[in-house]
């Protein structure tokens, strides 16, 4: 049975703890919570303090009824752009998906509003064929780390991507050995027996009379 943690009083989102609900589900410690609105939620623990659940359903209910009202991009009429939107709403605020908002990467205040990420979103490049890309992935999604890239460029833009500065110049392995026009599991397998990164990409690659 997973151990207790007292949760009494806390607030997570919208929803303040009230007291612990005496049947469980699957061993789980069940909470009764008041939301903001007013209305109560019975909540597991862990989606609490995962912040998995942060209300009883009226934010979902909310943005929704606010996008169909300012913008009408949601619902039966999506677009592509909201559902990017949303999407990193969802990574970084909702459920804090563990290589997102679990590891403390966040939305600027301002694209929490979907109207200000459409307006930047149209006047830096947007393109139905595009993806969102942080410059920096540590960084946060924001107006001075995002830019739209194709799905290739995006694919090694993330924390396992190794990444080098060559004469001030700082892209990604895959990137460099495409300069060079190098193998990229030649230069890898230099870098991991401990090569400099100029020399592994700069060193011909040995044709044993193939």
């Amino acid at each position: 049975m997973p151990k207790k943690i007292e949760l009494m009083g806390q607030t997570f989102g919208r929803l303040t703890v009230i007291k612990e609900v005496k049947k469980r589900k699957n061993n789980h410690v069940v909470w009764l919570c008041r939301c903001k609105c007013g209305n109560s939620k019975q909540v597991r623990g862990s989606g609490l303090t995962s912040l998995r659940t942060q209300s009883c359903g009226c934010y979902k209910r909310e943005r929704t009824s606010e996008a169909h009202k300012i913008h009408g991009e949601a619902g039966k009429n999506e677009t592509r752009m909201y559902r990017t939107w949303a999407n990193m709403i969802k990574r970084c605020v909702g459920n804090k998906l563990k290589d997102y908002g679990g590891r403390g990467i966040e939305v600027c205040e301002a694209w929490k509003k979907f109207i200000v990420f459409r307006d930047w979103a149209l006047a830096h490049g947007y393109r139905e064929d595009l993806e969102i890309d942080r410059i920096d992935n540590d960084g946060n999604y924001c107006p001075n780390n995002c830019r739209w890239t194709t799905r290739k460029v995006n694919a090694r833009n993330t924390s396992r991507t190794k990444w080098f500065t060559i004469d001030g110049v700082r892209i990604s392995l895959p990137e460099w050995c495409e300069r060079y026009n190098m193998p990229y599991g030649v230069v890898y397998q230099r870098l991991t027996r401990g090569w400099d990164i100029v020399k592994a990409l700069a060193t011909p690659v040995k044709n044993n009379g193939k």
